[in-house]
């Protein structure tokens, strides 16, 4: 009997830390959303983006360190406004999308740096190559949808300068030329939505 109250206690506790380890989860609201980027054309800055991505969020300020955040986008969807320049970012010369059609981000750790500000620390990957990367974001904060009471709505923002040719996005041809810079500026704002 008193090993069965044991046996009991110990499954309540387990259920009950598991589920303090739960982040929240929330959904990307890809219509409210943006992954933007800016880089180097000799003098000027050629902005850009990718219409194409989707992320899979768990966030709980209360408990940072549970959090994750896997971020996925397509590289076919890139977007300067010229379809000439387009489709040569998409070309074996850079991203090579036919090859390496996706870019992804998956965390390891989110540590609180006080205020609403945060670093997440994960893996990159692009074109096959991954490397670990310490990202600062902000977390907005939530609040009840002006459409929906029942639903909450989540912000994140983060601004990162990524090396292009660490990745092997283009051999560095245009870089040595002084027409394309190898540091892109990227810019991810994001809505997320979850259940008040």
């Amino acid at each position: 009997m008193k090993q069965k109250i044991v046996y009991g206690i110990f499954i309540i506790a387990f259920v009950f830390t598991a589920t303090q380890a739960m982040a929240k989860e929330w959904k990307l609201d890809a219509n409210h959303s943006v992954v933007q980027f800016g880089i180097t054309h000799i003098f000027s800055t050629v902005y850009g983006n990718f219409s194409d991505f989707n992320g899979d969020i768990r966030f709980d300020p209360a408990n940072p360190g549970a959090g994750r955040f896997d971020f996925t986008v397509q590289v076919n969807s890139v977007n300067t406004g010229n379809a000439k320049r387009d489709n040569h970012l998409r070309s074996p010369d850079f991203f090579d999308a036919g090859k390496f059609p996706v870019m992804r981000f998956v965390s390891s750790g989110i540590t609180h740096k006080g205020g609403k500000n945060y670093v997440v620390t994960g893996e990159m990957t692009l074109k096959n190559t991954t490397k670990v990367m310490e990202i600062p974001f902000v977390f907005h904060g939530t609040a009840p949808s002006p459409f929906d009471k029942r639903t909450q709505v989540a912000g994140f923002d983060t601004q990162f300068t990524l090396d292009r040719l660490a990745f092997g996005v283009g051999s560095g041809k245009f870089y040595d030329m002084g027409v394309v810079g190898k540091d892109v500026h990227v810019t991810i704002s994001v809505e997320a939505l979850g259940d008040k």
